[in-house]
């Protein structure tokens, strides 16, 4: 099994006690021949040390981490090092010794709890699950490792207290450490692996570790008892990523579940029976149903809808759905969508994902479909509408089957209202369709002659007749009590209102667009100039204000000379994309 960063080089167990401290329990456990010496070391307390550093064994080596595990470290280094005074229980456990990180959550074994001890019993007063980590690691990794080692630790204080269960897994393992340690030394063995094979508690250990190393997903019960249900987010998001060049962190997960919209989709990574019969026997009946109704084609609004459950709730459990990398935020699957193959694809035609896919769709080559989204283009340019419903259900497969792969990604129009800097405008008279040109104005001052830009009134008060133009230089209501208000005079301030947030320079550059003269155009611009700053593309527009595309793209045609367009990934989809 191939290691990497964010596996752990062991878990260990250790206990505090009337009898003093003692290692439980370690797996990965090291070789013979460390067992000796460790099983000597135990034999023997008081034998003489040649060597003032009781590290200088472990520090002759180059490094502590061997083939993804720890070494060096006898049974009784780790049980000095690992076993905390009782000030220390109950908070998270750190130590770092050169290229070694332990982790844990040591517990105290809480007296009253309604297990009964003999006077002449050893008793357990505290113990702490440890894992070894890297010291390379980030410090959210280091938080999912305390988080978990405070869920094992909570668990088997809450079975001590129910029936005495670490109690008896901790004579079980204390047994047969004896009885390995007074054989001679030419029959000495590591104990640990026999009792791999007679402590419950240690086939759990080995499970959490086995898990942790291979997909980052523990889902274990207790002493058959208590659920343990752990996810380590930079093993999972990154496990489904057939390409390197991509390391997917936490953070940015949280990021785009923050941008999460009513109009996205949930994309599920895994086959639906899979992930059902994957779920725990308690978990939630609304997931089920989430998971029942999930579509890539349908929103999560309708998805909501169609699962009876409310929004807000439909957003928890598909956030959850992600953290876990069973499932992937993308926008529903339409022919508008345009998409584009990801930088980070694994295009090499030996790569595994052609042999998935070419089991998944039976005579179809992956380089050709990929070779069709080399450039940006919308979905519905692919699609063979002359062709039977089958071919066309199975394209549309395809290209879901190439979004769980993270092999395309989805481009998103993006719209800025950038005024032109020109040293002139022309303005369009709403009266005689005019163009007439306004020129700098100069401003005379007591010092001299001083050069200006023409300001807003500047332009509003010059036209081709002497005129006002009517829709931007209308008084104001207050300034009309004796006159007569008509529509045409309120829906111009309304319109006014509307363009109050822009500046002095963007209403000018407005004004000298010939789309400007039209009141519906300009109130179309004004309804939708919030969203102008790049930070909402064209579906967010559409959704929110509910316009039609085709609208949108009008305005941006009548309006492209102050209107500038760019494509990107929606945040809300882009996490596993180095930003």
């Amino acid at each position: 099994m191939e290691k990497n960063i964010f596996d752990p080089l062991g878990i260990i167990l250790v206990s505090s006690g009337s009898k003093g401290d003692r290692l439980l329990f370690r797996y990965p456990f090291e070789s013979t021949g460390n067992a000796e010496e460790s099983v000597k070391s135990k034999k023997s307390p008081y034998a003489q040390i040649v060597t003032s550093d009781p590290f200088s064994q472990k520090r002759k080596l180059k490094s502590s981490i061997q083939n993804g595990e720890l070494v060096g470290y006898t049974d009784t280094i780790l049980t000095n090092l690992l076993a905390v005074k009782s000030d220390l229980c109950g908070k998270k456990f750190e130590l770092r010794i050169d290229d070694v990180l332990f982790v844990g959550f040591p517990l105290l074994l809480q007296s009253g709890s309604g297990v009964s001890y003999r006077k002449d019993q050893p008793t357990m007063i505290s113990f702490n699950v440890v894992f070894a980590l890297r010291t390379n690691v980030a410090a959210s990794v280091i938080n999912c490792y305390h988080d978990l080692a405070k869920q094992i630790a909570v668990a088997l204080r809450h079975e001590q207290t129910r029936c005495n269960y670490l109690s008896q897994q901790k004579s079980i393992m204390w047994g047969i450490q004896d009885d390995i340690a007074s054989l001679p030394e030419d029959a000495m063995e590591s104990p640990f692996p026999l009792i791999l094979q007679k402590c419950p508690l240690a086939k759990h250990m080995k499970h959490i570790y086995d898990g942790l190393c291979s997909t980052g997903i523990i889902l274990l019960r207790i002493n058959k008892w208590v659920d343990i249900s752990f996810c380590l987010p930079h093993k999972v998001h990154n496990a489904g990523i057939a390409h390197k060049g991509i390391t997917v962190e936490p953070e940015a997960v949280q990021r785009c579940l923050s941008a999460l919209k009513p109009y996205h989709a949930v994309l599920l990574l895994e086959d639906e029976n899979k992930l059902l019969d994957s779920l725990p026997l308690d978990c939630s009946p609304s997931l089920i149903r989430v998971i029942k109704v999930s579509s890539p084609l349908r929103s999560l609004q309708s998805l909501a809808s169609d699962a009876d459950l409310a929004l807000s709730q439909v957003f928890q459990l598909v956030s959850h759905l992600v953290d876990w990398a069973k499932a992937t935020i993308i926008y529903p699957l339409c022919e508008t969508n345009v998409y584009v193959i990801s930088p980070y694809a694994n295009t090499m035609v030996n790569s595994t994902l052609v042999e998935e896919f070419t089991e998944r769709f039976a005579h179809a080559s992956l380089a050709c479909i990929l070779s069709e989204f080399s450039l940006p283009t919308p979905y519905g340019e692919h699609r063979d509408f002359l062709g039977l419903p089958q071919h066309q259900a199975r394209q549309v497969q395809m290209v879901i089957w190439l979004l769980q792969h993270r092999l395309l990604l989805q481009l998103h129009t993006y719209i800025n209202f950038v005024p032109p800097k020109l040293p002139h405008i022309h303005v369009s008279s709403s009266q005689n369709q005019q163009r007439v040109s306004v020129d700098h104005i100069a401003d005379t001052s007591s010092s001299g002659n001083i050069k200006r830009p023409s300001s807003l009134s500047d332009v509003e008060s010059v036209t081709s007749d002497g005129s006002p133009n009517i829709l931007w230089n209308r008084p104001s209501p207050e300034t009309e009590a004796g006159m007569v208000v008509t529509e045409e005079m309120k829906a111009n301030w309304r319109i006014q209102e509307m363009l109050g947030h822009l500046t002095g320079l963007q209403k000018q550059s407005l004004q000298a667009v010939p789309a400007a003269s039209n009141p519906e155009d300009l109130k179309t611009f004004a309804k939708l100039s919030p969203y102008f700053n790049g930070k909402h593309h064209l579906e967010d527009i559409m959704y929110y204000e509910n316009v039609r595309r085709s609208q949108l793209l009008t305005l941006l045609d009548k309006f492209r000379s102050v209107l500038i367009t760019c494509t990107h990934q929606d945040p809300a989809t882009s996490f596993h994309v180095p930003s």
